[in-house]
Protein backbone atom coordinates (compact mmCIF):
# COMPACT_ATOMS: atom_id res chain seq x y z
CA UNK A 1 0.00 0.00 0.00
CA UNK A 2 2.49 2.41 -1.03
CA UNK A 3 2.86 4.74 -3.98
CA UNK A 4 5.56 3.26 -5.25
CA UNK A 5 5.61 -0.83 -5.18
CA UNK A 6 9.03 -2.07 -4.61
CA UNK A 7 10.69 -3.52 -8.04
CA UNK A 8 11.64 -7.13 -7.46
CA UNK A 9 12.14 -9.73 -9.75
CA UNK A 10 8.60 -10.74 -10.44
CA UNK A 11 7.38 -7.36 -10.71
CA UNK A 12 9.90 -6.07 -12.80
CA UNK A 13 9.45 -8.49 -15.76
CA UNK A 14 5.35 -8.68 -14.61
CA UNK A 15 2.91 -10.80 -12.42
CA UNK A 16 4.00 -14.03 -11.57
CA UNK A 17 1.71 -17.18 -13.03
CA UNK A 18 0.33 -17.52 -9.49
CA UNK A 19 -0.54 -13.98 -9.35
CA UNK A 20 -2.46 -13.90 -12.99
CA UNK A 21 -4.13 -17.49 -11.98
CA UNK A 22 -5.18 -15.65 -9.12
CA UNK A 23 -6.84 -12.82 -11.03
CA UNK A 24 -9.01 -15.16 -13.39
CA UNK A 25 -9.94 -17.45 -9.93
CA UNK A 26 -11.44 -14.60 -8.45
CA UNK A 27 -14.31 -13.01 -9.57
CA UNK A 28 -14.09 -9.71 -8.19
CA UNK A 29 -10.23 -9.68 -8.71
CA UNK A 30 -11.21 -10.11 -12.83
CA UNK A 31 -13.68 -7.09 -12.53
CA UNK A 32 -10.72 -5.45 -11.10
CA UNK A 33 -8.72 -6.24 -13.70
CA UNK A 34 -11.20 -5.38 -16.34
CA UNK A 35 -12.46 -1.87 -15.10
CA UNK A 36 -8.88 -0.66 -14.86
CA UNK A 37 -8.12 -2.00 -18.24
CA UNK A 38 -10.85 -0.43 -19.89
CA UNK A 39 -9.96 2.92 -18.10
CA UNK A 40 -6.43 3.10 -18.70
CA UNK A 41 -5.87 5.32 -15.69
CA UNK A 42 -6.15 5.89 -11.92
CA UNK A 43 -9.32 5.80 -10.61
CA UNK A 44 -10.63 6.18 -6.88
CA UNK A 45 -11.51 2.89 -4.69
CA UNK A 46 -15.15 4.05 -4.74
CA UNK A 47 -15.68 4.45 -8.27
CA UNK A 48 -13.62 1.10 -8.60
CA UNK A 49 -15.99 -0.63 -6.19
CA UNK A 50 -19.60 0.78 -7.60
CA UNK A 51 -18.51 -0.39 -10.98
CA UNK A 52 -17.34 -3.76 -9.46
CA UNK A 53 -20.43 -4.16 -7.02
CA UNK A 54 -22.94 -2.96 -10.19
CA UNK A 55 -21.36 -6.37 -12.17
CA UNK A 56 -21.76 -8.41 -9.10
CA UNK A 57 -25.21 -7.63 -8.81
CA UNK A 58 -26.29 -6.93 -12.27
CA UNK A 59 -27.95 -3.42 -11.87
CA UNK A 60 -26.60 0.08 -13.31
CA UNK A 61 -23.93 1.91 -10.55
CA UNK A 62 -27.24 4.13 -9.96
CA UNK A 63 -29.16 1.24 -9.18
CA UNK A 64 -26.87 -0.08 -6.66
CA UNK A 65 -27.79 -0.39 -2.80
CA UNK A 66 -25.46 1.19 -0.13
CA UNK A 67 -25.20 -2.02 1.60
CA UNK A 68 -24.16 -3.47 -2.05
CA UNK A 69 -21.31 -0.89 -2.83
CA UNK A 70 -20.31 -1.08 1.14
CA UNK A 71 -19.71 -4.87 0.65
CA UNK A 72 -17.28 -4.84 -2.24
CA UNK A 73 -15.85 -1.45 -1.20
CA UNK A 74 -14.90 -3.04 2.26
CA UNK A 75 -13.86 -6.48 0.54
CA UNK A 76 -11.11 -4.44 -1.96
CA UNK A 77 -9.68 -2.21 0.60
CA UNK A 78 -9.30 -4.72 3.57
CA UNK A 79 -7.81 -7.70 0.65
CA UNK A 80 -7.77 -7.37 -2.86
CA UNK A 81 -6.01 -4.21 -3.52
CA UNK A 82 -2.72 -4.76 -0.90
CA UNK A 83 -2.62 -8.43 -2.72
CA UNK A 84 -2.70 -7.23 -6.06
CA UNK A 85 -0.25 -4.64 -5.27
CA UNK A 86 2.16 -6.77 -3.58
CA UNK A 87 1.62 -9.26 -6.45
CA UNK A 88 2.52 -6.30 -9.27
CA UNK A 89 -1.02 -6.56 -10.15
CA UNK A 90 -2.39 -3.05 -9.38
CA UNK A 91 -0.63 0.06 -8.05
CA UNK A 92 -2.63 0.63 -4.91
CA UNK A 93 -2.07 4.15 -3.60
CA UNK A 94 -3.60 3.72 0.06
CA UNK A 95 -3.42 7.08 1.64
CA UNK A 96 -5.07 8.59 -1.55
CA UNK A 97 -7.15 5.91 -2.15
CA UNK A 98 -6.22 5.85 -6.03
CA UNK A 99 -5.70 2.63 -7.91
CA UNK A 100 -4.39 1.84 -11.28
CA UNK A 101 -3.28 -1.16 -13.78
CA UNK A 102 0.62 -1.65 -12.89
CA UNK A 103 2.61 -0.91 -15.96
CA UNK A 104 3.56 -4.64 -16.52
CA UNK A 105 -0.15 -5.93 -16.28
CA UNK A 106 -1.17 -3.38 -18.67
CA UNK A 107 1.11 -4.93 -21.58
CA UNK A 108 -0.91 -8.90 -20.43
CA UNK A 109 -3.76 -9.90 -21.86
CA UNK A 110 -6.03 -11.93 -19.90
CA UNK A 111 -8.80 -14.35 -21.77
CA UNK A 112 -11.54 -16.05 -20.05
CA UNK A 113 -12.78 -19.22 -21.94
CA UNK A 114 -16.26 -20.07 -20.55
CA UNK A 115 -17.75 -23.30 -21.71
CA UNK A 116 -21.35 -24.19 -21.92
CA UNK A 117 -22.24 -27.46 -20.44
CA UNK A 118 -23.40 -28.34 -23.79
CA UNK A 119 -20.20 -26.72 -25.59
CA UNK A 120 -16.32 -28.48 -25.75
CA UNK A 121 -13.41 -26.67 -25.01
CA UNK A 122 -11.33 -25.22 -28.12
CA UNK A 123 -8.31 -27.54 -27.66
CA UNK A 124 -10.80 -30.32 -27.72
CA UNK A 125 -12.62 -29.01 -30.83
CA UNK A 126 -8.96 -28.90 -32.80
CA UNK A 127 -8.16 -32.46 -31.62
CA UNK A 128 -11.29 -33.45 -33.37
CA UNK A 129 -11.27 -31.39 -36.38
CA UNK A 130 -7.45 -32.54 -36.37
CA UNK A 131 -8.73 -36.55 -36.38
CA UNK A 132 -11.22 -36.35 -38.42
CA UNK A 133 -9.47 -34.33 -41.44
CA UNK A 134 -6.35 -37.32 -40.96
CA UNK A 135 -9.32 -39.58 -41.72
CA UNK A 136 -10.29 -37.92 -44.77
CA UNK A 137 -6.52 -37.61 -46.05
CA UNK A 138 -5.58 -41.09 -45.26
CA UNK A 139 -9.26 -42.68 -47.13
CA UNK A 140 -7.89 -40.15 -50.23
CA UNK A 141 -4.55 -41.60 -49.90
CA UNK A 142 -5.39 -44.89 -49.51
CA UNK A 143 -7.89 -44.68 -52.78
CA UNK A 144 -10.82 -45.73 -50.76
CA UNK A 145 -13.90 -44.87 -53.13
CA UNK A 146 -15.75 -42.00 -53.32
CA UNK A 147 -12.77 -40.24 -51.48
CA UNK A 148 -10.18 -41.33 -54.54
CA UNK A 149 -12.19 -39.26 -56.94
CA UNK A 150 -11.37 -35.65 -55.91
CA UNK A 151 -7.24 -34.81 -56.38
CA UNK A 152 -5.01 -34.41 -53.73
CA UNK A 153 -5.15 -30.67 -53.93
CA UNK A 154 -9.45 -31.15 -53.18
CA UNK A 155 -8.31 -32.45 -49.70
CA UNK A 156 -5.64 -30.00 -49.52
CA UNK A 157 -8.17 -27.09 -50.02
CA UNK A 158 -11.00 -29.15 -47.90
CA UNK A 159 -8.24 -28.90 -44.41
CA UNK A 160 -6.74 -25.44 -45.17
CA UNK A 161 -10.25 -24.34 -45.07
CA UNK A 162 -11.90 -26.32 -42.09
CA UNK A 163 -8.99 -24.93 -40.07
CA UNK A 164 -8.94 -21.87 -41.31
CA UNK A 165 -12.39 -20.91 -41.18
CA UNK A 166 -12.50 -22.89 -37.04
CA UNK A 167 -8.92 -20.34 -36.59
CA UNK A 168 -11.37 -17.27 -37.74
CA UNK A 169 -14.34 -18.05 -35.39
CA UNK A 170 -12.17 -18.84 -32.89
CA UNK A 171 -10.18 -15.31 -33.18
CA UNK A 172 -13.66 -13.54 -32.81
CA UNK A 173 -14.77 -15.67 -30.17
CA UNK A 174 -11.32 -15.02 -28.02
CA UNK A 175 -12.03 -11.35 -28.85
CA UNK A 176 -15.22 -11.52 -26.83
CA UNK A 177 -13.53 -12.83 -24.07
CA UNK A 178 -10.92 -10.90 -23.41
CA UNK A 179 -10.41 -9.17 -19.91
CA UNK A 180 -10.27 -5.29 -20.33
CA UNK A 181 -12.47 -4.96 -23.91
CA UNK A 182 -15.33 -2.53 -23.91
CA UNK A 183 -18.76 -3.59 -22.22
CA UNK A 184 -18.98 -5.76 -19.19
CA UNK A 185 -16.86 -8.54 -18.17
CA UNK A 186 -16.51 -11.87 -20.14
CA UNK A 187 -18.88 -13.75 -18.29
CA UNK A 188 -21.72 -11.43 -18.10
CA UNK A 189 -21.25 -10.23 -22.00
CA UNK A 190 -22.15 -14.24 -22.90
CA UNK A 191 -24.72 -15.06 -20.52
Amino acid sequence: MSTEPAETPETAAGPSDDALYGVVSDKRRRYTVHFLKQRGEPVSVRELAEQVAAWENDKSVEALTSKERKRVYVALYQSHLSTMDQEGIVDYDDAAGRVSLSDAMADVDLYLEVVPRESIPWSLYYAGLTIANGLLVLLALWEVEPFSMMPDLGWSVVVLVSFGTSAFVQLYYNRQMRIGDDGPPPELDSK
